[in-house]
């Protein structure tokens, strides 16, 4: 079996460049974990305007990780708007995050889902105030002291928030 020296020359470089992808992904910095509370953050909207968390809590905050390529996440959207139409008057604010590639995907799933509560698009200042589950949907129940009251990765159930949005609306 013979190789070529052109062959014999490549397996330096790639050896190379792997070391050096190694070296950039390990300087990737981490997500902190799940905070006790929610620290002010800046986003994107879907038509490119900043807002931040400040801004857009209400009395009761529920934060919501989401993607329009995530099943759960839509199959939670018909219980999302259910609870906005509910609280919304009351203090609830829903702000969602979301995880779509870009800001004309998220903007499609806003649309076609008609969502009416605030979305952002996900950043590292986003996931670091909230931590990273890893997995979506993710759902934060924030209180007016701006502490997570309830954190549920995974589908919620809607009783149990339905009952701790009461708790804290009160």
């Amino acid at each position: 079996m013979r190789i070529s020296v052109r062959k014999l020359a490549l397996i330096p470089l790639f050896l190379l460049a792997l070391f050096v992808l190694s070296r950039i992904t390990a300087q990737e910095p981490e997500f902190h974990e799940m905070p006790t509370e929610i620290v002010n953050f800046v986003a994107l909207k879907a038509d490119g305007s900043k807002t931040d968390y400040e801004s857009e809590k209400g009395k009761v905050t529920l934060i919501v990780l989401s993607a329009s390529w995530c099943p759960g996440c839509i199959m939670e959207i018909p219980m999302l708007k259910r609870l906005h139409q509910k609280y919304n008057d009351k203090g609830l604010k829903i702000l969602m995050i979301n995880e779509d590639d870009n800001l004309k995907a998220m903007a499609r799933f806003i649309r076609a889902k008609e969502i009416p509560w605030t979305v952002v698009h996900w950043n590292r200042d986003a996931a670091n105030a909230v931590g990273s589950p890893g997995f979506i949907p993710a759902t934060c129940l924030v209180g007016a002291n701006n502490k997570i009251e309830m954190a549920v990765v995974g589908e919620v159930s809607e009783d149990a928030l339905e009952k701790r949005i009461l708790q804290l609306l009160n």
